[in-house]
């Protein structure tokens, strides 16, 4: 199911919502059926090296973590 942007073309709420086959969705502020409907954007990563790396709950980087959650302490330097 994706999730679409609305902007209502009677009272100007803009709103996201997810929407199922032959659902109709309403204004959340009005209940207008007269909305304009755009595919929300999804967020990238980051591109470059600037940003720093995803950690495990263990505190290493998701890439280094054994994942059965029992891992090592990994100390940043």
């Amino acid at each position: 199911m994706p999730i679409f942007a609305f902007r209502c073309r009677t009272c100007g709420e803009e709103f996201q919502t997810l929407v199922t086959a032959g659902e109709t969705p309403t204004c959340k502020l009005c209940d207008s059926e007269d909305l304009e409907r755009h595919l929300s954007r999804i967020a990238a990563p980051a591109k470059g090296g600037d940003s720093e790396p995803a950690l495990a709950p263990c505190g290493a980087p998701i890439d280094e973590c054994c994942g059965s959650g029992n891992c090592r302490p990994y100390h940043r330097a």
